[in-house]
């Protein structure tokens, strides 16, 4: 079973927290996006995660938005890659949209 399945899905216009944000004070926008909605790749037909962020860039970013598959968008954090990360999983609602 795909482990998005066991957790539902966010709604266009939720405001998650990425688990990097741990590494900024808690009032900080860093690693906190918006999501807009959902796509599916024209080629492999998988569903993508469209999320915009809510923090200013590095100069040589000039766009906010990204996709990242949904099964990699739900997923729990790598735990053995960042063992004092406390957030279960990779990206976690902050507020409903």
């Amino acid at each position: 079973m795909a482990e998005h399945i066991e957790r539902k899905p966010f709604k266009a216009g939720d405001i998650v927290q990425h688990f990097k944000h741990e590494r900024y004070p808690a009032d900080s926008p860093m690693y906190t996006y918006r999501i807009l909605g959902y796509a599916t790749h024209s080629e492999t037909r998988e569903t993508l995660v469209l999320y915009e962020a809510l923090y200013d860039m590095n100069s040589e970013d000039t766009l906010k938005v990204f996709a990242r598959p949904l099964d990699m968008f739900m997923s729990k954090v790598d735990k053995e890659k960042y063992p004092d990360i406390r957030q279960e999983y990779r990206f976690e609602l902050l507020s409903r949209g």
